[in-house]
């Protein structure tokens, strides 16, 4: 029994030895060896690419644009006002080549050089329907048109607001938002000045001036001028210009402006002309003295609350230079005490104050001030048209290009904006530029079919689903009346 229990323990311990002689030590893994047969291993996942499909294209949804832009007779408005005809052996017309940058710059290429990226699309050649321009050839033509092109570009700006007009077939009052803005140059651009900058300091820029109808935003009216101009240089002729392009049916009610185109001359016209007006006030040492006297005399004028900061009152009274009493009203605001070392004209340190003129008598001073407030909006346009149609990029080295090119962008702005009205689904009217065109113009699809059959094939998309049959049936039953 003990010879067989040692043999057993002899058996078990040779046993675990023969075992741990078997078991190998791990071996360290070799981490560039492990790298290499990672990277084996993904570079086998990766796929490889043709490109070969000539239906797919990211501006497949411009065919509706396209649509709409005949529909309006858009080539034939181009023919018609441009004088400028080029060579009959020519390969691209003016209107062609205009109309070429007017869709790229609705589609976001607004840029000469992003030109060609659109001009190799063929899906958007075959819906043009003709042989695209080479950017050069787009900057060729605005340098070779004579400086009678401005005012025809212009013309053919009114002549599609007239065109809207008809559309819409009904009478309606028109208020006019005006401002201007500075935009940069970083060349020597001809006409461009050092002026007031916010931005860059000391750097050249132009200055561009814009009429815009406040509640359906079309554009009236813009120019481009030097960066030396203050706001009210010829703003009456801007002015004047920008009423005589509504069509007749939209009948002027309201002009309001901020304080850089304060002056007599143009509350002049207005009262002659019948319009209203609310324009912000300069602030100078004529209306400083009717301040203080509103001040100076709480019991005589009363202050109304409109909510915790501003409160408002009025008073009719002339400036020096003036010909006759105008009504004023007169903003308080209630301030820090950090912010009241600004304040050493008045006796009262607790507010600052400004001043809006008007002409209109059947408003309270808290709808005026409500009123005028409206004008801010005009903030987010003018940066819509700088952001999404670089109005403020001025490339050329010539005045004239540059000008030309605003013209067009400002039909191209125009056109969209009474696409989007008249075509597009509801919850897309208020959509800007930028929106637009990542949920709707920029969206890949792929042409398929021929003649009748032809067809655009998207990836899943809800929204579009919803979308273009509305948009189909909008551009199906839309037609233009032309007197």
């Amino acid at each position: 029994m003990l010879k067989t229990q040692q043999k057993i323990k002899k058996d078990f311990h040779f046993s675990g030895i023969m075992n741990l002689r078997k078991t190998k030590t791990p071996r360290k893994e070799n981490p560039k060896m492990m790298i290499s047969q990672k990277s084996k291993k993904e570079k086998n996942k990766n796929l490889k690419a043709k490109f070969t499909n000539e239906t797919i294209s990211n501006n497949v949804n411009a065919s509706y644009l396209e649509s709409f832009m005949k529909k309006i007779g858009l080539k034939y408005i181009l023919t018609k006002e441009i004088s400028y005809i080029k060579r009959h052996n020519a390969i691209h017309n003016t209107t062609n080549i205009i109309d070429y940058m007017i869709s790229a710059v609705i589609l976001g290429y607004n840029k000469f050089l992003h030109m060609n990226d659109l001009r190799n699309d063929k899906v958007f050649k075959s819906i043009k329907g003709y042989e695209l321009p080479d950017e050069k050839v787009c900057r060729d033509l605005l340098s070779i048109m004579p400086s009678v092109t401005v005012e025809e570009l212009r013309r053919v700006n009114k002549a599609l607001l007239h065109l809207k007009a008809e559309t819409e077939n009904t009478h309606r009052f028109i208020d006019i938002d005006c401002d201007d803005t500075v935009c940069t140059v970083f060349g020597g651009q001809e006409g461009s000045a050092v002026g007031y900058n916010p931005k860059y300091h000391g750097r050249g820029s132009y200055k561009e001036k814009f009429g815009i109808i406040t509640d359906s935003s079309e554009l009236l009216n813009a120019t481009l001028e030097s960066g030396k101009n203050h706001s009210n240089k010829n703003f009456l002729e801007f002015l004047k210009e920008t009423v005589n392009n509504l069509p007749n049916k939209w009948i002027m009610r309201r002009l309001r402006v901020d304080k850089g185109f304060f002056d007599e001359a143009t509350f002049k016209y207005c009262e002659e002309n019948t319009y209203e007006y609310i324009a912000k006030a300069a602030v100078r040492s004529g209306l400083k003295s009717i301040i203080e006297l509103v001040v100076s005399n709480p019991g005589e004028y009363e202050w109304r609350r409109i909510n915790s900061i501003y409160s408002v009152t009025e008073i009719t009274a002339a400036l020096p230079s003036w010909e006759k009493a105008r009504r004023f009203i007169i903003v308080r605001k209630d301030i820090k005490a950090k912010e009241t070392k600004q304040l050493k004209l008045f006796k009262d340190a607790e507010y600052t104050y400004q001043a809006i003129v008007t002409n209109i008598d059947y408003m309270t001073p808290e709808e005026i001030f409500d009123d005028y407030n409206v004008r801010c909006n005009m903030e987010n346009k003018i940066d819509e048209l700088k952001e999404g149609y670089s109005f403020d990029k001025n490339s050329q080295q010539d005045k004239k290009c540059n000008e030309l090119f605003l013209l067009i962008k400002m039909i191209a702005y125009n056109i969209q904006n009474w696409f989007k009205t008249a075509i597009l689904p509801v919850e897309l009217k208020n959509k800007e530029i930028s929106t637009l065109r990542r949920i709707f113009y920029k969206v890949s699809g792929n042409i398929s079919g021929t003649g009748r059959y032809r067809h655009i094939n998207f990836a899943p998309n809800i929204l579009l689903s919803r979308i273009i049959p509305l948009i189909n049936n909008a551009l199906n039953t839309f037609k233009v009346i032309t007197t």
